[in-house]
């Protein structure tokens, strides 16, 4: 898959990860990646110059509040739209559970509930065995957005 064709979410602060945290499929890298394990935040693997699968999300479908894994052809999705609600991945079908806003602010949040962001864990976090440095991966939910939480809520696109 061509790396032009998609984007990473890449979580704007670096946290302890030089590398950076992107939203990325669990349990799996690139194609094997399972999709029923939902969303979590991961190295991204950009460093590599590509975009794996498993975090390529279609840009053009974001401003439209769609946040679409092209490869797999899922969108993030909520399974209740309240506090600590874990972000999963589901066939795209424009239902509120999937509907989110990349705000000016870096904060993805619920267009139904706009008061809750996509937030990354601040303290679970556990190293893989791939990789060199190995990678880290750290939980997702849904959180109430707070300002001094940016560091763990403001995400960018981010294309090579």
């Amino acid at each position: 898959m061509s790396s032009a064709a998609v984007v990473e979410v890449m979580l704007t602060a670096k946290l302890d990860e030089d590398r950076g945290y992107c939203l990325d499929i669990a349990g799996g890298r690139g194609t094997k990646a399972p999709v029923e394990r939902g969303l979590q935040a991961h190295t991204c693997y950009h460093y590599d110059n590509s975009i794996l699968e498993d975090q390529g999300f279609d840009p053009a479908l974001v401003p439209g509040g769609q946040f679409k894994i092209t490869y797999f052809d899922v969108c993030m999705t909520v399974a209740s739209l309240s506090v600590g609600a874990p972000l999963e991945l589901a066939k795209c079908e424009g239902s509120e559970s999937q509907k989110f806003s990349l705000n000016g602010n870096g904060q993805i949040v619920s267009q139904v509930n706009p008061e809750l962001c996509v937030t990354v864990n601040a303290t679970k976090k556990k190293t893989g065995r791939g990789g060199s440095p190995p990678h880290v991966m750290r939980p997702l939910s849904l959180e109430t957005c707070d300002a001094a939480k940016k560091d763990y809520q403001a995400w960018k696109l981010n294309s090579l």
